[in-house]
């Protein structure tokens, strides 16, 4: 017999051990994930070199990197350390 697929409710019950180097290594792989997210869209105004086609690649990752290191955020608020 299949296992009992999970829902949404049992979700936000659910809780994780995560050594606490690891953490720390995900925090920083967050921080990184953002860095190039700012390094391939910076909020300054654009480069005037940069072509709007070229513009638009860059925005569409950095917007990947950035829903990447949100996805990290929200996993590392289950197990932060108190």
């Amino acid at each position: 017999m299949p296992p009992k697929a999970s829902s949404a409710g049992d979700l936000d019950s659910f809780s994780v051990s995560l050594p606490l180097n690891a953490f720390f290594e995900l925090r920083e792989f967050q921080d990184q994930l953002l860095s190039a997210a700012r390094t391939l869209d910076p909020a300054t105004s654009p480069c005037p070199s940069t072509r709007p086609h070229e513009q638009s690649r860059h925005r569409a990752l950095a917007s990947v990197f950035r829903t990447w290191a949100d996805q990290v955020d929200r996993s590392l608020e289950s197990v932060r350390p108190a």
